[in-house]
C-alpha cells in the first residue's frame, strides 16, 4: 500500500535512476524528432523528467486514493506505475497531424508488455472531459518504449523503462498548460467569473486557430508549388503512365497539402485521361492541374463525391491519395469531355471512363 513512509521510499528509490530517466529521455528524443523530419511533419518536440519534488506530490495525492495506492507493494513499483516519470511532447503546427504522430510511435517504438496499443488515449474522448464543456484539453497520450534492436552496452539498462508520449497542436497545449497551472493544480470552484470566460474563449479561440494554420500552410504550398509551375521545363511528351507519375512527383513532392500521397496507384487512369485530351507535357499538365485548383476541388467536391460514391456502391472505389484526387480534379474542368469516350469492347469500363460518368452524375444530383 502507498503509505507516507511507502511514498519516502518510493520518491528515493526513483532519485537514485533519474540520470537513467534522463538518458531514456534523450534517446528516445533523438529517435522520434529524426522520423518527424523525415516524414515532413512541422512540429516542435520537448522533454521532461519529473522532478524528485514533484513525484512526492504526485505520491502523497495518490495516497489518498484507494485505488491508486493499492498499486504499489514496494518502492520498485514507483516505475511500473507512475507513467511519466520521463514525458515527451510533441506540438504539431496542425490538429491534423495528432494521429500521423501516433502511427509513427507505432512504428519504431514498441509497448509494455501485457499492455494494449501502446495503452493509447485521445483524452478529449475520455468520460471525463466530454463531460465538461469548459473543458478544452485536447491530447493523445502513449506510453513508448525502446525496441530491444535500438539498445547497446551503453543502454541496456533501459530495457524495462518506458515514458510517457503527448501529442498535441500548438495551439492546443497553449490552453492545455495554462488550464493545467490555473485549474488542474487548484481548485476550479474558486475561478473568477472572469477567469473562467476567458479560459473558456481562449480554448474556442484555439480550436479556429488550428483551421487558420491549416488554410495558412495550404496556401503556402499552393504558392510554392505555383511558383515551381514558372520553371517547369517541358522539353519532351510524357509517354507513360509512370513517366506521368515521375513528373508528379517531382512538382509536388511526397506529400499533397501535408498528406503522404501515392502519385503510382491509379497513375493510367489519369494518364489515359489526360492523353484523350492531348495534355501530355508537364507545362500543359500543370497549367490545368495546379495546385489552386486542386485545392479548390478537395475543399468544395471531395467529400461531398465520395459520400455520393459510396451511397451508389460503384466500382472502382474512389482512392483520395491517389491520382484518382487528381483525376477528379481534372473532371472539374473536363468531365463531359471525358464522359463522351466510347468504351470499346465488352469488359468493364475504364477506370477515368467510369469515374468520369459518375462524375457527370454527381454533378447533375447536384443541380
Amino acid at each position: 500500500m502507498l503509505t507516507q513512509e511507502m511514498v519516502v521510499e518510493c520518491t528515493n528509490e526513483y532519485h537514485k535512476a533519474i540520470d537513467r530517466m534522463y538518458k531514456l529521455l534523450l534517446i528516445t528524443t533523438e529517435k522520434l524528432e529524426a522520423e518527424l523530419k523525415r516524414h515532413k511533419i512541422m512540429a516542435r518536440v520537448s522533454g521532461r523528467v519529473k522532478t524528485r519534488d514533484s513525484l512526492a506530490r504526485k505520491l502523497a495525492k495518490w495516497s489518498g486514493d484507494d485505488t491508486k495506492k493499492s498499486l504499489f507493494t514496494s518502492k520498485h513499483d514507483v516505475f511500473s506505475v507512475v507513467g511519466d516519470l520521463a514525458a515527451i511532447r510533441v506540438m504539431t503546427y496542425v490538429e491534423q497531424d495528432r494521429e500521423r504522430v501516433a502511427s509513427i510511435a507505432r512504428e519504431i517504438f514498441t509497448h509494455r508488455p501485457g499492455r494494449e496499443d501502446f495503452e493509447y488515449e485521445v483524452k478529449e474522448s475520455s468520460a471525463r472531459i466530454k463531460k465538461d464543456e469548459s473543458n478544452h484539453y485536447r491530447a493523445t497520450h502513449m506510453q513508448i518504449r525502446l525496441r530491444p534492436s535500438d539498445l547497446n552496452e551503453k543502454s541496456d539498462n533501459l530495457n524495462d523503462d518506458h515514458c510517457e508520449l503527448q501529442i498535441t497542436s500548438m495551439l492546443a497545449h497553449v490552453w492545455n498548460e495554462i488550464e493545467h497551472d490555473i485549474v488542474y493544480k487548484g481548485d476550479k470552484s474558486i475561478l473568477s467569473d472572469d477567469e473562467k470566460s476567458a479560459l473558456e474563449s481562449l480554448g474556442l479561440l484555439t480550436k479556429t486557430g488550428d483551421n487558420i494554420i491549416v488554410n495558412l500552410i495550404n496556401a503556402n504550398v499552393v504558392r510554392e508549388a505555383e511558383e515551381q509551375l514558372k520553371v517547369v521545363q517541358a522539353s519532351e511528351e510524357l509517354t507513360s503512365a509512370e513517366a506521368l507519375s515521375e513528373a508528379l512527383y517531382d512538382f509536388y513532392g511526397e506529400y499533397i497539402f501535408g498528406a503522404s500521397f501515392d502519385f503510382w496507384k491509379n497513375n493510367a487512369a489519369l494518364f489515359a485521361a489526360l492523353k484523350h485530351l492531348k495534355l501530355t507535357s508537364p507545362r500543359k499538365i500543370f497549367e490545368v492541374l495546379t495546385p489552386s485548383h486542386v485545392l479548390s476541388v478537395s475543399k468544395s467536391d471531395l467529400k461531398p463525391f465520395t459520400r455520393f460514391c459510396a451511397k451508389n456502391n460503384q466500382r472502382p472505389a474512389f482512392a483520395k491519395d491517389t491520382c484518382d484526387l487528381l483525376l477528379i480534379a481534372l473532371l472539374a474542368k473536363f468531365g463531359t469531355e471525358l464522359a463522351q469516350q466510347k468504351h470499346q469492347g465488352m469488359g468493364p469500363r475504364p477506370r477515368q471512363l467510369a469515374f468520369a460518368l459518375r462524375w457527370e452524375a454527381y454533378v447533375s444530383s447536384r443541380s
